[in-house]
């Protein structure tokens, strides 16, 4: 009897791993029972996947980048001027398994090739968070009615960087996708080209079309203006939320079928978008609501806390997911003067 009783509660708990969240299930509850079926209470307050923390590391964030608009403005930079110095980039690393530990070897490895990309650079300053995303490949073959670009794209990149993996890894469900996002800060468009030529050199960010992207900050959202300070505080909490998805300026513990989902207002869009067009979510409206189909499951959650929480821990300020480093290369006399001149053209 009591190796029966073993055997099913096993059962038990290993079928719970697998559970998937309703949809309107907060954030916070998701993480909370996660942790707590697996013992790892611990966490459910000391990394980024909290509500609580995540708001005050990404005030701190945000906090460090508004320093550097100030920066600029003392240079004699205008607020239009100011924003054509700052770039958003994004860099997807690899696609890994969801072992922890070689996660954590694989982020390390990560932050250390970008630390001295950014360093052997010239003219460059950049800050930003190191991300974990879960993405599940299965749920994202199953979207074929009305396809965004954003999501083809995501899933052919996806499937591209899972051949990179051993033959017998290749079968999984799930990965994590760890990849980069910060803003770099430069005097010349000239040298924000030659630090994305240089991070194109490297062997793994070279591999698929649009693995590294500087964008420009966008200074208007859906045709109204946007300061350099509103999108920058926006970004902060962006990059530090730890969660998979982002809608509506909250984070979700669910799988993130495309690159961007700013364009949805709320979760009810969320759901109107992706449950018309979605067989397996169609079929899972029970009687306590909608399952939600594209929530991450139990394990899922409980390996991403432990990632993130090894992440933060690599420095004493629980700050070790950050990637904040400028150029050490010194400028000629030519570069030093352009940026001179360029400062006393905006003056007038």
């Amino acid at each position: 009897m009591k190796k029966s009783l073993k055997r099913t509660a096993t059962a038990i708990n290993e079928e719970y791993k697998r559970k998937r969240f309703n949809y309107g299930t907060h954030n916070k509850v998701r993480l909370n029972k996660a942790l707590v079926s697996v013992g790892n209470y611990e966490l459910q307050d000391t990394t980024l996947l909290s509500p609580s923390v995540h708001e005050i590391h990404s005030k701190k964030l945000a906090d460090r980048f508004l320093k550097r608009v100030v920066h600029y403005k003392n240079l004699g930079y205008k607020n239009t001027s100011a924003t054509d110095k700052f770039r958003f980039l994004t860099l997807l690393h690899s696609v890994e398994v969801m072992n922890v530990q070689r996660t954590i070897q694989t982020i390390k490895k990560f932050q250390s090739q970008l630390q001295k990309a950014i360093e052997g650079s010239k003219g460059i300053w950049c800050l930003g968070a190191v991300e974990i995303e879960v993405i599940n490949i299965e749920k994202m073959r199953m979207i074929h009615a009305d396809q965004t670009e954003s999501e083809a794209r995501k899933l052919s990149v996806v499937e591209s960087m899972i051949k990179r993996l051993k033959k017998k890894e290749q079968n999984l469900s799930s990965f994590f996708l760890v990849h980069f996002h910060g803003i770099v800060t430069a005097n010349n468009q000239y040298r924000f080209n030659d630090f994305a030529d240089l991070l194109k050199k490297n062997k793994d960010w070279k591999r698929e079309p649009r693995q590294v992207q500087l964008k420009p900050i966008s200074k208007q959202f859906k045709s109204t203006p946007k300061s350099l300070d509103k999108n920058l505080v926006d970004i902060a909490r962006y990059i530090t939320k730890g969660g998979n998805d982002w809608v509506g300026g909250k984070a979700y513990l669910r799988y993130k079928l495309a690159f961007e989902n700013e364009y949805l207002p709320n979760e009810d869009e969320w759901v109107n978008k992706n449950w018309r067009r979605n067989e397996e979510l169609k079929k899972e409206l029970i009687e306590e609501g909608i399952e939600d189909a594209l929530s991450m499951d139990v394990s899922e959650i409980v390996s991403l806390a432990t990632v993130i929480d090894a992440m933060m821990a690599f420095n004493r300020t629980r700050t070790g997911y950050l990637v904040s480093a400028k150029s050490k290369r010194i400028l000629t006399t030519t570069e030093a003067m352009s940026g001179v001149k360029e400062r006393i053209s905006t003056l007038f």
